[in-house]
């Protein structure tokens, strides 16, 4: 965890907030049901609110749910519209 802590500071890399390093979670990238490994540089530090929202989804699925939920992701229709 120390090694995580150095390469990203003490935030939350699900939702940015700022913690003490007591409050965060190592968690890993892909879940251990899916094969996820234990290496360091397959683990991410998430406060316990976002590593329970997180569950057993892989990272990027997971964060790209969490920011269509709060409107960060556009639908396809919009982005063919800006081209």
């Amino acid at each position: 965890m120390v090694h995580t802590l150095e390469q990203n500071g003490s935030c939350c890399e699900g939702c940015g907030i700022e913690l003490h390093d007591r409050y965060l979670e190592l968690d890993h990238k892909e879940p251990r049901s899916a094969g996820g490994s234990n290496l360091l540089r397959s683990r991410i530090l998430l406060c316990g609110p976002c590593n329970k929202l997180k569950r057993d989804l892989h990272t990027i699925v997971w964060l790209r749910k969490e920011n269509k939920k709060l409107g960060y992701v556009m639908n396809e229709k919009a982005l063919i519209s800006l081209k």
